[in-house]
């Protein structure tokens, strides 16, 4: 995660540090994504409208970095959900 305040692309040490404007990249299945942080009430989301990239609340308050969710627009307008797990488990994120 990066955020990018005047171009800068600072990586983000604590998912709490996320500011408008930043962006996930993700290499999965020999996919490479790049997706912007888009403001969410429930989870913290980072999405192109096809992919969506979600963390989850924990019960309190914080964010669940262990067990994301990957979300796929079908062309059908079907949603399919990858569910993952992060590589780093010991991150401060």
């Amino acid at each position: 995660m990066r955020n990018n305040i005047n171009g800068d692309f600072s990586i983000v040490e604590k998912i709490s540090e996320l500011k408008p404007g930043a962006f996930i990249i993700i290499n999965w299945n020999e996919i490479k994504l790049m997706l912007p942080y888009s403001l969410r009430k429930d989870y913290i989301s980072f999405t192109d409208k096809k992919w969506d990239w979600r963390y989850q609340f924990n019960k309190d308050g914080s964010a669940d970095i262990i067990n994301p969710s990957l979300f796929e627009l079908l062309p059908s307008g079907e949603v399919k959900a990858h569910l993952c797990q992060s590589q780093h488990k010991s991150s401060n994120l």
